[in-house]
This record gives structure tokens, sequence and C-alpha cells, in this order.
């Protein structure tokens, strides 16, 4: 691709992007209908529970009977316990099935390393899900949620080797500028979403991998975060008010969760040492498709 086409493609893109008015965080569900929120980082499940019947009279040829209760309380109180456990359960295979990286799912990852099982089951174990329950008519509308990122979010509890290395500089003569964060456009691409996915130049050279990040950053905000609309207001709370934009080539990595940049477009993101310094702290967005 030469610099004119791809100038011109990131500007219709982004363009695309800007006057569509339409602003929403990437959302991953699964068959179960358990969603990845991709932006706010979080994990939900949403199941119906049927309510027990109320029996209250001794006479009644249900009464106490398993699946019936005596009274509304008795009956709410039932629904959320079998909830509960179903909700849990959706949440610990949903959260098993992410990607880590480009090489495993979470699941592949600790099936590799005891360490890894052990945390993820005290992650799941310590129930650190928030619930909402709405009865209605027959049945218990129920619904809990995760977090991904934060201190007591399942990012603390991953054994992940961060800021061991330095961002690279490259060697090109370029002006240099401070950029506030950096947005990849990867919108054009079959792009599989990861919790740590690397961003590497056309050279083959990582410019954002865990090992040139700060753990208190990835651990508070997420290593990194994708959206599928780049809406003012959502830029800056993440990447600050003068990102720098860029559309990536291509994909990489097993299974495709790596991104590809131009060279020349990372020698002018790398030229200034703020503009490293936010990479460090995580200030990365990814524009997916919907």
């Amino acid at each position: 691709m030469n610099r004119k086409s791809f100038v011109l493609t990131i500007f219709t893109i982004l363009c695309v992007g800007s006057f569509s008015g339409y602003a929403e965080s990437s959302v991953d569900r699964d068959f179960f209908q358990t969603e990845i929120n991709w932006y706010e980082l979080t994990v939900t499940a949403k199941i119906n529970e049927p309510l027990p019947k109320i029996v209250f009279d001794e006479d009644d040829p249900d009464f106490g009977k398993p699946g019936t209760a005596t009274n509304k309380g008795r009956s709410d109180l039932l629904a959320r316990k079998k909830a509960k456990e179903k909700l849990r359960m959706r949440l610990s295979q949903r959260i098993e099935s992410l990607f880590l990286n480009s090489d495993y799912t979470l699941f592949e990852y600790s099936g590799s390393n005891p360490s890894v099982r052990t945390r993820i089951n005290s992650f799941i174990s310590e129930e650190k899900e928030t619930y909402d329950f709405q009865p209605k008519k027959n049945i218990l509308e129920s619904k809990a949620s995760l977090h991904l990122a934060t201190k007591q979010g399942l990012l603390a509890y991953l054994p992940m080797e961060y800021g061991t290395e330095e961002i690279p500089v490259f060697n090109e003569s370029v002006l240099p500028v401070a950029f506030s964060g950096l947005v990849v456009d990867a919108r054009h691409l079959d792009l599989r979403q990861s919790l740590f996915p690397k961003i590497q130049s056309d050279r083959g050279l990582d410019i954002y991998s865990p090992v040139y990040v700060k753990e208190s950053y990835a651990i508070e905000t997420g290593y990194v975060i994708y959206r599928t609309d780049n809406n003012e207001r959502y830029l800056e709370k993440r990447v600050g008010k003068n990102p720098f934009f860029v559309l990536a080539l291509g994909l990489a990595g097993k299974n495709q969760t790596d991104l590809i940049l131009p060279s020349d477009e990372v020698a002018k993101l790398l030229s200034h040492p703020d503009s490293r310094k936010n990479l460090t702290r995580c200030k990365v967005m990814i524009l997916v498709s919907k």
C-alpha cells in the first residue's frame, strides 16, 4: 500500500466512524449470550430462573414437594440460589474461553501452568460477582457481572511478565511529537479480541507487549480496550486529547489477535519519550468491527 492510498484509507475509515453517531463498546457474546464488554472490561451472564410454585395449603397434594415453596420469600430465595449457581458456572466457562494472547485461551494456558489454574480457581471461588435479581411473574430475571480490570478483577490474578523491557526507539529521523496514547483502527480486519494482544511493526518488531507496560496500569485499567467507534468522548477518557491514529496493515499470531503496523508510522509514534511513556501506561485502544 503506497503512502497516498494509506492516508486516504485512514481518512475514510475514521470519517465513517466520526459521522455515524453510533457509540458502542465492543461486545462479544457466546452461545449462552454471556457477554464480554471489551471497553468496560466486564463479563456478564443472564438467565431466567423459574420461580418455585407457592403451595401454602397442607392439604394440597403438591405441598412440601421439591420445587415448591410455602411463601413468596422462600420462593424467591430458592430461585436466587439456583440462579447464582447457573450464573457462576456460565461466568466461569466464559472466562476460560477468553483468548489470553495469540497463543492460548485462558483454559489452555491454565492447563499448561498449574499456578495459573490455582489463581483462576481462587478468583472464581472468592465470589466477586455482582448480582441483579428482578422477579417477573413466574420467573426470576437474573444477572451477574465480573470485572476483568481493577485490583479485584481477573487481571490481578494472572501472573504476567510486566515492564521488564524498554519500548524500542526507531532510528529514522522524524520530528518528535508527544502523543497522549495510541488508537489502532482494525475495523477492516477479522481481529480476535484478547486480553494481551501484541502490536508490532511490519518488520516484525514488537512495539506494544506486556513486557513494556507498568503492571499497576495493566491491572487497574486493562492492558488494552476495544471499541467499535472513535467517539471523541470515549477516546479522550482512554487515550487522551492527542492520540496517534494508525490503520493496521494486518494480523499476526496463531490466534490472529496481534496487529501489524507500518514501520514509518511506528517511527512517528515512538519518536517522543512522552509517547512511549503513555504506552507503558496502557493508553491504547483498538477499533474493531461490530
